[in-house]
């Protein structure tokens, strides 16, 4: 049988080329994307992915369809070059390296990677982005399911603007306050834009947005997920196709408090041509849980989850035992009989 109580948010919750013009499409704009590894990962992907290795990391290269490995207990020898012989070793939990060869085609790239151990062996996730700009505006592109292909709507991630916040790779993105329908290649190294012609209005998460911390991201996918925006840094709302909508990640801080935001059950929003539709969501918070057994001194949780106001779930509150605080009241007489918050054990 579930348990509801009602708590309140103690976080803030509640280098590129010049665009040129192809002159067979006048109306179509591309630029270069420039590789570059990132030794300090900071970047909030809507589904950050760690990919399990055994004999090999799944990067195409000329000479095969991925990177050599001799994983041990205690270390990760790493093929570096694609000549089938270990070149760096990665020892403790884990380490940096860069993959360095020519692609199918001849061309020369680079691809970093995270490496980290767990209690199954060995994982890596991509530590690098391909980078440029479109009519002044900065396009990152992340591979978030780290094969070496950068251009997968829905499945990959991208940054459009400042900051480092990302939504799912997108068919069609806002620059500037104007939808362009956005393409890009296998190997990440361009990218084109043509204008979106079809029927928008405006997506707002921010108004609605009950708390008295910081929204850091807050990403919106079409059902089919090929259509994705981080609303986070939108004060006024973002400027979007005229589509059903998905909540599908977000996060939330207060000075060094932070946590992490899924879908749980909210439902779907409709944005409608011309129409500004506002998310009414945050807190105050709900807590549901299987059971619970109290004495004088002590409530024990099993198993809590916390809802927000549109069903919204929150989880991974960081530092640990930063949760919501939780009010226990008596309920013949309303009278507060314990208050707390959850920590793991």
């Amino acid at each position: 049988m579930k348990t509801l109580l009602t708590c309140c948010l103690p976080l803030a919750f509640a280098v590129a080329l010049s665009p040129q013009v192809d002159a067979a499409t006048p109306q179509q704009e591309s630029a270069n994307l420039k590789y570059k590894t990132v030794k300090k990962w900071d970047t909030l992907l809507p589904n950050e992915t760690f990919s399990g290795i055994i004999f090999k990391i799944p990067v195409a290269h000329e000479g095969g369809d991925g990177f050599l490995v001799d994983n041990s207990e205690f270390s990760l020898n790493v093929d570096t070059d694609g000549n089938g012989k270990p070149d760096d070793k990665i020892k403790g939990q884990g380490g940096l390296t860069v993959l360095k060869a020519k692609d199918k085609e001849g061309k020369t790239f680079q691809y970093a990677i995270r490496v980290k151990k767990n209690s199954n062996g060995w994982e890596y996730a991509s530590s690098g982005v391909m980078s440029g700009k479109l009519r002044g505006v900065n396009v990152t592109l992340i591979d978030q399911n780290n094969n070496g292909i950068w251009n997968e709507a829905g499945v990959d991630a991208m940054i459009v603007g400042n900051g480092n916040s990302a939504s799912y790779l997108s068919r069609i993105v806002n620059l500037k306050g104007e939808l362009f329908l956005f393409d890009a290649a296998e190997n990440g190294a361009s990218m084109s834009i043509t204008p979106y012609e079809g029927d928008s209005g405006t997506l707002n998460s921010l108004s609605g947005y009950e708390s008295k911390g910081k929204l850091t991201q807050a990403v919106f996918s079409s059902r089919d997920g090929k259509v994705s925006f981080d609303l986070a840094g939108a004060k006024s709302g973002m400027l979007v196709p005229a589509l059903e909508y998905r909540f599908m990640s977000g996060s939330a801080e207060k000075g060094s408090e932070k946590v992490r935001i899924r879908r749980g059950n909210m439902r779907p929003v409709t944005v409608k041509a011309n129409v500004e539709r506002t998310v009414e969501w945050g807190g105050p918070l709900r807590i549901e849980f299987d059971s619970f057994r109290s004495s004088d001194e002590e409530v024990t949780v099993n198993l809590p989850s916390f809802f927000g106001n549109a069903e919204e779930e929150y989880y991974d509150f960081y530092p640990s035992g930063k949760s919501p605080r939780i009010l226990v009241s008596d309920k013949a007489s309303g009278k507060e009989v314990w208050s707390g918050k959850f920590c793991e054990s």
